[in-house]
């Protein structure tokens, strides 16, 4: 499905074998879990909400809840289904990296085969791009680390990120991060969860922006338990993926991040609109009259296939409510959109 939207990559022996050599010389060597479903993309970084928008979430929040905004309140993680089967998480275990004291239980939840998800402390999608989350932990358990957390000289902060585990204890996958200063390594004063690590892990690159998140590449040979801890397959991401254009990120999407770039100029020039919609949806653009539109699921199934359109404006009511991906072809060139139709 995933193949349908994006195209299939072309990865060559060499890189594999580049990969496999990158895997056996890593000096931080965490567990490799079974592997069904894996970490994806983090977002340690997003927008605040503002005071009225987590006003009206609390009350549908645990109790005990930070109550001036922060980042906390709109961290997610993505996971990813790679078998062809459902997956029940029912009594899995998220535990957070770099405090084993915050773990959440899942209480029900299941993961498609071959499909995203999304996991968040907190439900309040005003403050995260619009997106209905799938799942909602308990808050701050895990709780996720910034980059200022590892920069400078003395930080002791250990590696952070999610370790998911089954019922039984299994572990399935985890993926830790520390931006790769560092400067934890040989730190007595650090805790003993890490002080006698070797290296750093290097997930992400150093040097990423606020409101950005960093991800997994859309490689099918990457994605695994296996390769998901190795910094070369991490990128951050060029998506905009609220109305607003302040969060980078693809949540609940195949990780592309060249895809669509907002320095592109197709990309720049392309507006889809309203969002939410209900009835209809326009496309205005600078660049260049589109030659179609395509509607795909969350599941990446293609739903539309818009050839002729009027006015540049076409017809969503047979929808039904949920999150869907609008792809607007040109001549040599396509745009991604994210909208959510609503009745």
């Amino acid at each position: 499905m995933v193949d349908q939207l994006f195209g299939q990559p072309k990865y060559n022996i060499m890189r594999l074998n580049f990969l496999l050599a990158s895997f056996l010389i890593a000096s931080v060597a965490f567990g490799q879990g079974t592997g069904e479903v894996i970490i994806t993309e983090y977002h340690n970084r997003p927008l605040k909400p503002s005071q009225e928008q987590l006003d009206a979430a609390l009350p549908n929040n645990p109790g005990g809840a930070d109550t001036s905004p922060n980042e906390g309140h709109t961290e997610w993680f993505e996971i990813y289904n790679t078998t062809n089967q459902d997956v029940v998480m029912d009594g899995w275990t998220l535990t957070d990296a770099s405090s084993s004291s915050n773990v959440s239980t899942i209480t029900s939840f299941t993961l498609p085969a071959n499909s995203y998800a999304v996991f968040s402390g907190f439900n309040i999608p005003e403050g995260q791009g619009g997106i209905v989350f799938d799942y909602f932990y308990d808050y701050k358990k895990p709780s996720f680390n910034n980059e200022s957390s590892y920069a400078d000289a003395g930080d002791t902060s250990c590696p952070d990120g999610v370790i998911i585990e089954k019922a039984d204890g299994t572990l399935v996958d985890e993926v830790r991060y520390d931006y790769g200063y560092g400067e934890y390594i040989g730190n007595m004063d650090a805790s003993s969860s890490c002080n006698m690590n070797a290296s750093a892990v290097g997930i992400p690159p150093q040097g990423s922006s606020s409101k950005t998140s960093f991800m997994l590449i859309a490689d099918p040979s990457v994605m695994n338990s296996t390769d998901n801890d190795l910094a070369e397959n991490w990128v951050f991401s060029t998506l905009v993926y609220d109305e607003e254009g302040n969060q980078k990120g693809t949540p609940g999407l195949p990780n592309d991040a060249t895809t669509v770039s907002v320095e592109n100029i197709f990309d720049a020039g392309v507006k889809v609109y309203p969002n939410p919609a209900a009835d209809f949806i326009n496309v205005e653009s600078t660049v260049q009259q589109p030659t179609s539109v395509e509607i795909y699921n969350i599941l990446g199934k293609l739903m539309t296939n818009v050839v002729s359109m009027d006015n540049n404006r076409f017809d969503v009511s047979e929808l039904e409510f949920g999150m869907y991906i609008i792809k607007v072809n040109f001549d040599n060139e396509s745009v991604i959109r994210k909208v959510m139709i609503q009745k």
